[in-house]
């Protein structure tokens, strides 16, 4: 068996039609409508591009701006630290401010507001501030109410002494707890 390749000889054109010189005008018309589709798309494509490089360099922005903040939170002395500089400062220049406002306190040029305000403020260094506590309990009793019909008892028997309990153990829920013990 023998194997037998033929060659064609083309000459048709790459669009399917023949003709002798150049492009017809309909694919012409079509090979630059392509073009021009291809060109607006690309053209609307590089606009959205350029806005989106626009919002992200807004976002890149803050976040760096949240990074410096968070690096300046993080750098920042802690309440103790400043405390600590700031007793370094008032031994550095042998200043102690109780002691100021002390002698502020004997001097007797200073209005005696202005002495009170002073010991209110020296107090807050040494007296703890009193706070409200919030109490919350349970009460629970028993009450008995008795009703008398004063309109069928008779002036004698109104009259009549009555009778006093001496069983006090009834009205315990009335006492306190100090009052019980004794």
């Amino acid at each position: 068996m023998s194997l037998v390749v033929h060659r064609w000889i083309v000459d048709k054109k790459p669009d399917g039609r023949t003709y002798a010189a150049g492009k017809p005008k309909q694919v012409t018309k079509q090979q630059n409508a392509k073009r021009t589709r291809c060109h607006k798309k690309r053209m609307k494509a590089e606009v959205d591009m350029k806005a989106a490089q626009k919002d992200l360099a807004v976002v890149e922005k803050q976040l760096d701006t949240k990074k410096q903040f968070l690096e300046m939170m993080s750098k920042a002395p802690t309440p103790s630290e400043q405390r600590k500089a700031l007793l370094a400062m008032f031994a550095e220049r042998g200043i102690n401010p109780i002691e100021q406002l002390l002698e502020y306190t004997d001097d007797g040029n200073v209005p005696v507001k202005e002495k009170i305000a002073l010991w209110k403020e020296l107090a807050s260094y040494t007296q703890p501030k009193l706070k409200s506590v919030d109490v919350q309990q349970n009460i629970t009793g028993e009450m008995k109410i008795l009703t008398v019909d004063y309109s069928s008892l008779s002036k004698a028997d109104i009259a009549t002494p009555v009778e006093e309990v001496d069983n006090i153990e009834e009205y315990d829920e009335f006492l306190s707890e100090q009052d019980k013990n004794e």
